[in-house]
């Protein structure tokens, strides 16, 4: 399961690389680009490590999932809001460009990931 949301994840990545060239290319100063990039690797490793442990934890009962579910996704937000935080204090990033792309794609990959966790939830309650 993990190796599908891992290919999945990075054909959207490259769908929204295609969408965003254009712009970039046009408009966007090294500044700008470089903002985008690191919103999106940093929004990238947080839903790889995230849903990792997702994947183990989907043999637990019920509440423990869900407790690992919600813990992980507050885990998570809360190392992108040091991270963030700490990027802009110690680097020059353009900050628009950057808080965009990580929203943006953070809710790219919620998306995601809600949609494998409900598949596979929806596939154990039906049974085999």
């Amino acid at each position: 399961m993990f190796s599908l949301f891992f290919k999945w994840m990075v054909t959207l990545t490259g769908l929204a690389w295609v969408a965003l060239a254009v712009p970039l290319y046009s408009w966007g100063r090294p500044a700008i680009t470089w903002g985008v990039l690191i919103g999106c690797l940093l929004s990238a490793i947080c839903f790889i490590a995230g849903f990792y442990s997702v994947c183990r934890s989907f043999h637990l009962p019920m509440q423990k999932f869900m407790v690992v579910f919600m813990s992980g996704m507050l885990a998570r937000l809360f190392f992108i809001g040091i991270v963030f935080f700490l990027m802009l204090w110690l680097t020059q990033l353009h900050v628009a460009s950057f808080l965009v792309s990580l929203l943006g794609f953070y809710i790219l990959y919620l998306i995601l990931e809600l949609y494998f966790v409900n598949n596979r939830l929806h596939n154990v309650k039906e049974g085999p």
